[in-house]
C-alpha cells in the first residue's frame, strides 16, 4: 500500500509541478516580449511625433522663403515651393492630430500650432496679393510689422515644448522598461532554480522508491507463492515508473530548452533599448547641428554686405576730397603749376575716378543683395536709349579704333522698366564689348521684340569666351579673362552680376553667347510695355520700389 501512495506523489510532482513552471515561463516570456513591443509603438510614436514636427517647422519656413522670393523678384515660380509647403503643413499636422489622440496636453499644444500655421499662411496670402495688386511697397509694409516672425517664433516655441514632452515621455518608459527587464530577469533566475528544486526532488523521491521497490521484490521472491498477485502488480508499477522517469527527462531538457530561448529574448530587448536611446541621441544632436549652420549662415552673410556697403561708403570720402584737392592745385590756387605736373594731376584725376567707380561697384553690389535698391518703373522708350549710347561711349570707340553702329529696329517700342537702370545695363555691355574688341574690330547693338518681350543685343567681333567660362562671367569678382587683355583697368569682376540682378529685379534677363576668336553677344530680354489706343497701359499702378537706392552707374566690366 506504502508502494502506491509513493507513486502518487510522484506522479502529482511530474505533471502538475512541472506544468506549473512551464506555464509561468511562458506566461512570463509572452508579457515580456508584449511589453516590448508596447514600448516599442510608443517610442517610435514619440519619435514620428517629432520628426513630423520638424517636417512642419521646416516647411512653414519654406513657405516663408517662396513668399519673400516672390515678394523681391516677383517671380511666378516662388509660388510652386510655397503652395507645396502649405500642403505639405496640413498633411503634417493631420498626421500628428492622429499621433497626439489620448494625449489631452499634446493636443491642447497641436491646437494651438494648427492656429498658429493658419494665421501664418494667411499673412502669407495677404502679403502675396499685396505684391500683386498694390506693388511690393505694400507687401513689405505688412512684412515690416514682424507679424510674421512674432507667428514663427510662437510656431518654434509650441514646436520645441511638444519635442521637449515627447522626449521626456520617450526616457521615461525606457527606464520603465529597464526596470521591467530587471524584474523579469529575477523571476527566471527564481524559476530556473525552481524547476531544478522540483526536479532534484523528484529524483530523489524516485530513487526512494526504487529502493523500496527493490526490498519489496526481495521479500515478494521469499513468499512467491503467497504473493504472486502483487509481484505482478509490482512489475506493472516498475513499468509505470521507468515510463515517468523518462517523461520527467523529456520535460527537464524541454526547461532547458525554454531557459536558453529567455535567455536570448532578454538580450534582445537589451540591444532594442540600447539601439532607441541612440536614436533619441542622434536626433537631439541633428537638430542641433542644423540650427547652428543655420545661424551662422545668416550672420556671415549679414556681416558680409554690412561690411561692403561701409567699406565702400567709408572710401569714398577720402576720394572725392582727393579730387577736390587735385582740382584746387590744377587751377593753380596753390601756385603756379608747371605742364609736367599738370599731367601727373591728370593722372591722379583719372585714377581716381577709376579708384571711385569700383568703389561704385561695391557699394552697388552690396546694396543689390541686401534688397536696398529702388526702381521707379515706367514705359521707356528704346530708340532713345539704344540712340544715346554712342556719345556716351565715343571716346572708347576713338580710344580702341573700334566701329560702333545701331539698329533700332521697329519704330515706337517701348519696355516696362526702370530708365535709368537699363541705360545702365546697356552702357555696361557696350563698354564692355568695346574694351574687349581689338583695334579693326567692330561693335553695334540692335532691338527685336515680340508681343510681350524686347530683346536688346550687343554683338562685338572680339575675342570671344570659351565655352566653360560662358556661364561663371555673370557671377561676382569673376574676370575669367583678365589674364588675355592689355586694358590697364580691369575693374573687380562685378559690372555684369548687377546688370544680371537689375534686369531680373525688373522681370527681364540677361543671357550671353560666345564663340572664340569670332565674338560674343550679350543679349537683354525685358517686358513690353502694352500700346492700345495710343496710350502705355501700365502692367502695374505706381513703381516698384525696394528701400534704398544705387548712386551713380559706375564703370561695370566683366
Amino acid at each position: 500500500m506504502k508502494l502506491v501512495q509513493w507513486t502518487a506523489v510522484q506522479r502529482l510532482y511530474a505533471t502538475v509541478g512541472s506544468s506549473v513552471v512551464v506555464l509561468l515561463f511562458a506566461a512570463l516570456t509572452y508579457a515580456g516580449i508584449v511589453r516590448q513591443q508596447e514600448i516599442q509603438d510608443r517610442a517610435d510614436r514619440s519619435a514620428r511625433i517629432i520628426r513630423t514636427l520638424e517636417a512642419t517647422l521646416g516647411r512653414m519656413a519654406d513657405g516663408e522663403t517662396g513668399q519673400r522670393g516672390y515678394l523681391l523678384t516677383g517671380d511666378a515660380r516662388y509660388l510652386e515651393p510655397y503652395e507645396a509647403a502649405e500642403r505639405d503643413v496640413q498633411s503634417y499636422l493631420a498626421i500628428l492630430d492622429t499621433l497626439t489622440q489620448k494625449k489631452p496636453l499634446q493636443g491642447a499644444r497641436l491646437d494651438t500650432l494648427s492656429s498658429i500655421s493658419k494665421s501664418k499662411f494667411t499673412e502669407l496670402d495677404r502679403t502675396l496679393a499685396l505684391r500683386r495688386e498694390e506693388g511690393l511697397a505694400a507687401a513689405l509694409a505688412v512684412v515690416n510689422t514682424d507679424s510674421g516672425r512674432h507667428l514663427m517664433d510662437d510656431a518654434r516655441r509650441i514646436t520645441n515644448e511638444m519635442e521637449s514632452t515627447e522626449t521626456s515621455r520617450l526616457q521615461a518608459r525606457l527606464d520603465r522598461e529597464a526596470k521591467y527587464s530587471r524584474q523579469v530577469r529575477l523571476i527566471l533566475v527564481a524559476g530556473s532554480l525552481l524547476a531544478v528544486a522540483t526536479s532534484l526532488l523528484i529524483n530523489l523521491l524516485l530513487t526512494r522508491h526504487a529502493r523500496e521497490r527493490e526490498a519489496a521484490a526481495r521479500e515478494l521472491d521469499k513468499q512467491n507463492e503467497r504473493l504472486r498477485e502483487q509481484s505482478l502488480e509490482l512489475e506493472l508499477q516498475n513499468q509505470q515508473l521507468h515510463e515517468q522517469a523518462l517523461e520527467m527527462e523529456l520535460q527537464q531538457q524541454h526547461l532547458q530548452d525554454q531557459t536558453s530561448q529567455m535567455e536570448a529574448q532578454t538580450e534582445q530587448l537589451e540591444e532594442a533599448n540600447a539601439a532607441l536611446q541612440t536614436a533619441v541621441h542622434d536626433l537631439e544632436s541633428e537638430r542641433s547641428a542644423a540650427n547652428e549652420a543655420r545661424a551662422q549662415a545668416e550672420a556671415a552673410n549679414e556681416a558680409k554686405s554690412e561690411f561692403l556697403a561701409t567699406m565702400s561708403h567709408e572710401l569714398r570720402t577720402p576720394l572725392n576730397a582727393i579730387a577736390g584737392y587735385v582740382d584746387l592745385l590744377a587751377m593753380g590756387i596753390r601756385g603756379p603749376v608747371t605742364d609736367s605736373q599738370h599731367e601727373d594731376l591728370d593722372r591722379i584725376r583719372k585714377n581716381g575716378r577709376y579708384l571711385l567707380s569700383l568703389i561704385n561697384d561695391i557699394l552697388n553690389f552690396a546694396r543689390l543683395e541686401a534688397g536696398q535698391v529702388q526702381f521707379s518703373t515706367s514705359d521707356v522708350d528704346v530708340h532713345e536709349l539704344l540712340l544715346g549710347l554712342e556719345p556716351l561711349v565715343a571716346p572708347q570707340l576713338a580710344a580702341g579704333g573700334v566701329s560702333y553702329s545701331c539698329d533700332v529696329g521697329e519704330a515706337d517700342v517701348r519696355v516696362r522698366a526702370d530708365q535709368e537702370r537699363v541705360r545702365q545695363i546697356l552702357l555696361n555691355l557696350v563698354t564692355n564689348a568695346i574694351k574687349f574688341t581689338d583695334a579693326g574690330g567692330s561693335v553695334w547693338s540692335e532691338c527685336r521684340c515680340s508681343e510681350d518681350t524686347v530683346w536688346l543685343s550687343v554683338r562685338d567681333t572680339g575675342r570671344g569666351i570659351e565655352p566653360d567660362k560662358l556661364e561663371r562671367i555673370f557671377e561676382p569678382f569673376v574676370q575669367v579673362d583678365r589674364h588675355l587683355t592689355n586694358v590697364s583697368q580691369q575693374g573687380v569682376g562685378l559690372g555684369l552680376a548687377i546688370s544680371r540682378d537689375l534686369a531680373r529685379r525688373m522681370d527681364g534677363d540677361i543671357t550671353a553667347e560666345s564663340e572664340v576668336g569670332q565674338g560674343s553677344t550679350f543679349v537683354l530680354s525685358l517686358p513690353r510695355a502694352i500700346i492700345s489706343g495710343g496710350e502705355s497701359l501700365q502692367r502695374d499702378s505706381g513703381s516698384d520700389t525696394m528701400a534704398g537706392e544705387v548712386h551713380g552707374v559706375g564703370r561695370m566690366t566683366r
